[in-house]
């Protein structure tokens, strides 16, 4: 299951089907491109929980974890939302939590793009309009 980032607000461990993934907006940074354009480098993490079972075989918690980590990295890794943006980059991984029954991880994403759709600034201001309020 993937899920957004409300959900994952709402999580209960207790009752939590595993495994299950969610998209978490990040920060964005930005640098000046222009006089109304700007390059957005949006990012988010990819949250993955599976049960966190202790076993003496091949395929144990971090193996299995590790085959999640790669296929939402297979399919984004280079992947472009738009055809002007450029690719999705993996920025890293990070563990979020591991306890008795549960393992979460967060792998961190990215891309680039150019903003360009900035309303332009406004006429120069030149008097007060009076709309009938009461005078101060």
């Amino acid at each position: 299951k993937v899920a957004g980032a409300a959900e994952f607000a709402q999580i209960r461990p207790d009752g939590l089907p595993l495994p299950a993934a969610w998209v978490v907006r990040g920060a964005d940074k930005a640098q000046a491109a222009g006089e109304l354009e700007d390059v957005a480098t949006p990012s988010f993490d990819v949250v993955i929980a599976i049960q966190n079972a202790r076993v003496h075989q091949a395929g144990n918690t971090d193996d299995l974890m590790l085959k999640y980590r790669a296929e939402v990295y297979r399919r984004l890794r280079g992947w472009q939302i738009t055809p002007d943006a450029k690719p999705m980059k993996w920025r890293g991984g990070r563990v979020i939590e591991y306890t008795d029954g549960d393992l979460y991880w967060a792998d961190s994403y990215s891309f680039e793009a150019l903003v360009t759709n900035y309303l332009p600034d406004p006429g120069i201001f030149e008097s007060l309009t009076k709309t009938g309020g009461s005078a101060l």
